[in-house]
Parts: structure tokens; C-alpha cells; sequence
């Protein structure tokens, strides 16, 4: 493991223990084995190594979306997996993205605007599948936005509402999530 990975990790693993505020440059060093000079070659303040992992996580996110995008199955199979696979790997990864939404996306104007582009790739991509669900005659209804922004707003509530409110468990975030794609995709189907 790089230096780098090493002070990504434990700061993960702190910022996860006792939250981004609590946490000083000095802890995440001495977790990692390594210098404050060694974190400052990578990071020049705190917030640089959050920031981090919230791209890594995104980008995996964003990656991951891609690929399933990428096959041939059908748009429901693949909205299916993709909200599997979104849910197990934000859940895993949890306290990190309960500070990015609710302490620093509020807060930095910075990591409000990182939320927006990531949020438009997403949108790019579920518009490019559902344009090809309705060329393919899987999707009768044509309004991509309103189909894209409501599995959006789903996921994004399911999210934001009941892991961090609720407390539900990976599997019946999960389970609540399937049961809403199939939802939406019956009425697209319909037109």
C-alpha cells in the first residue's frame, strides 16, 4: 500500500469513528505509520483528503453505473443491478457520504458544485439508457427527464432518509429500491 493509500484509509477509518470535525491531521498520520510531512507532500489541508474519498467513492459509482450501461441487457435488469450495487457500495461507505451530505454540501461551495457535476454524469448516462429503452420499444413513456429525475429523487431519498433517518439495513434499502424501479418501469412501459 502507497503512503498516499495509507493516509486515505485512515482517514476513512477515523473521519467513520469519530467524524471529519474530530478528527485532527495529526491522528490520521500517526494511524497511517507515517509523517505530517508525508501527508502534506499529498493533502494541503484536511478537507483535500475528505474530498478524496468522495471522488474515489463517485467515480466508482459513476464507473460502475457505465459498465452496467454498457451491456445488453434490459433497461429494468440494469436499473435493477445499478441500484444494487449503489446502495452496497455508498452503504459500506456511509459516515464518508453522511459528511459529504450533510456537513460540507451545505457548508463549501466547492463541494457543492463537485455534487452538481457528478449528478449531471449520472444524468448523461440514465438518459442515455432510457433513450435506448425507448428506441428499443422496452420504455413507451418519452420524457426521459421526468422518468431520469424520478429514479434520481427515488435512490437520492431512499439515501438520504432511511439509512441516515431510518437506520434501515443494506438489505431492505435494497429491497426498497428494486421494488421502486419495478414501479417506475411499469408505468414506463405503459406510456
Amino acid at each position: 500500500m502507497t503512503a498516499k493509500e495509507k493516509l486515505l484509509e485512515s482517514a476513512k477509518e477515523l473521519f467513520s469513528k469519530k467524524g471529519y470535525h474530530e478528527t485532527a491531521v495529526d491522528e490520521i498520520v500517526e494511524k497511517a505509520g507515517l509523517s505530517k510531512g508525508a501527508f502534506y507532500f499529498y493533502f494541503k489541508r484536511k478537507e483535500d483528503i475528505l474530498k478524496e474519498l468522495v471522488q474515489i467513492m463517485s467515480e466508482s459509482m459513476i464507473k460502475n453505473l457505465q459498465e452496467h450501461v454498457n451491456t445488453q441487457r434490459s433497461v429494468e435488469e440494469i436499473l435493477l443491478s445499478c441500484v444494487s450495487d449503489f446502495f452496497e457500495m455508498f452503504y459500506k461507505d456511509r459516515e464518508i457520504a453522511y459528511i459529504f451530505f450533510f456537513e460540507l454540501l451545505r457548508t463549501s461551495d466547492e463541494f457543492r458544485e463537485f455534487h452538481l457535476q457528478k449528478t449531471r454524469r449520472v444524468k448523461e448516462i440514465l438518459s442515455s439508457l432510457i433513450e435506448r429503452g425507448i428506441k428499443s420499444g422496452e420504455i413507451k413513456y418519452e420524457q426521459v427527464d421526468v422518468v431520469v429525475s424520478l429514479l434520481i429523487g427515488f435512490v437520492r431519498f431512499l439515501y438520504l432518509e432511511k439509512i441516515f433517518t431510518d437506520g434501515l439495513t443494506l438489505q431492505e434499502v435494497t429491497q426498497l429500491a428494486k421494488e421502486g424501479v419495478k414501479i417506475v418501469m411499469r408505468g414506463v412501459k405503459c406510456g
